[in-house]
């Protein structure tokens, strides 16, 4: 445990100095944020169907954020200490390929999932302000559990497929371009629940859960296995 919060304090302020990391876990946020306000704002006098289009719409970027900010943390995480001629001197420590794994891991999803909340939260707030209430249509139960239940599993999926691509990937841009592949799992929520004329249910979000569960295992076990340390360095020979 020592060693893994050792690892993860070294792996937080080494991604804070990097611009696409800030942009990620800064501006993005914000943006998602102001358009989600914008959706509910505009949905208050409009159609009864419109506005749960839109209200789903809304909260489906919440949705997003965790799958997207662990994307910069993560690729950073190998392929950049690669470029910077950092990694070698990490891979040479006693510490193992499962431990070196799951803190990197963990230094992508945990400030993935604070911001997320964060912005959830401050986007209640400014509902307050600005509407002079929370439609109720903002905290059902399918909608709190699937960006407090789902917000991490789709968080590990995007870390695990991002970690494959990053140790394997013998090209810093090319690992930047096939971990955008990881968002995937975002995407497809948000154009079921786009379309949808009546407000996500439990069933739907349980199911999703379901899927998410299994396919996360999968991916961070062969995660796991492919990550060798003696690999990547031979790669990036």
């Amino acid at each position: 445990m020592n060693r893994l919060k050792i690892l993860l304090v070294k792996e937080w302020r080494e991604s804070m100095r990097n611009k696409m990391v800030l942009f990620g876990v800064i501006l993005l946020p914000v943006f998602l944020v102001g358009t989600s306000i914008f959706m509910i704002t505009a949905a208050q006098d409009g159609d009864p169907i419109e506005q749960i289009i839109l209200f789903n719409t809304a909260l489906m970027y919440f949705l997003l954020l965790p799958t997207i900010i662990p994307l910069a943390i993560a690729v950073y995480s190998i392929v950049g200490e690669k470029e910077q001629t950092t990694l070698e001197p990490l891979l040479a420590t006693p510490i193992s390929d499962t431990e070196l794994f799951l803190g990197k891991a963990m230094a992508s999803v945990i400030p993935a999932l604070i911001v997320n909340w964060a912005s959830f939260g401050v986007f209640l707030l400014l509902i307050r302000v600005l509407v002079g209430d929370v439609p109720l249509q903002l905290l059902t139960a399918p909608w709190l559990a699937s960006i407090f239940g789902l917000s991490p599993l789709l968080a590990l999926f995007s870390v695990g497929v991002t970690m494959i691509v990053s140790s394997r990937a013998s090209d810093a841009r090319a690992a930047y371009q096939f971990s955008s592949f990881a968002i995937l799992p975002g995407l497809v929520p948000l154009i079921i629940y786009s379309t949808q004329k009546t407000l996500v249910d439990m069933r739907l979000i349980a199911l999703e859960a379901l899927l998410l569960i299994i396919v996360d295992v999968g991916v961070l076990y062969f995660a796991i296995k492919l990550f060798r340390r003696e690999q990547i360095l031979t790669r990036w020979k």
